[in-house]
């Protein structure tokens, strides 16, 4: 992912998460990682379009 595109992602999380970290899947794709204040995490499934811009979808 591009720093554009990290942006995008952090952009779309909701006030209270945090990104933490993003890893390229077994299964194929990237997942984006995000924690609370209180350390829970979600994942998150990074989808990208024609024009390389992104998306995410709760996991």
């Amino acid at each position: 992912m591009t720093d554009k595109q990290l942006r995008q992602a952090e952009s779309q999380l909701p006030k209270e998460e945090k990104f933490d970290r993003a890893y390229s899947a077994f299964e194929g794709g990237i997942r984006l990682i995000s924690k609370k204040a209180d350390g829970t995490e979600t994942r998150y499934k990074v989808l990208f379009d024609c024009d390389g811009n992104v998306t995410i979808e709760r996991f």
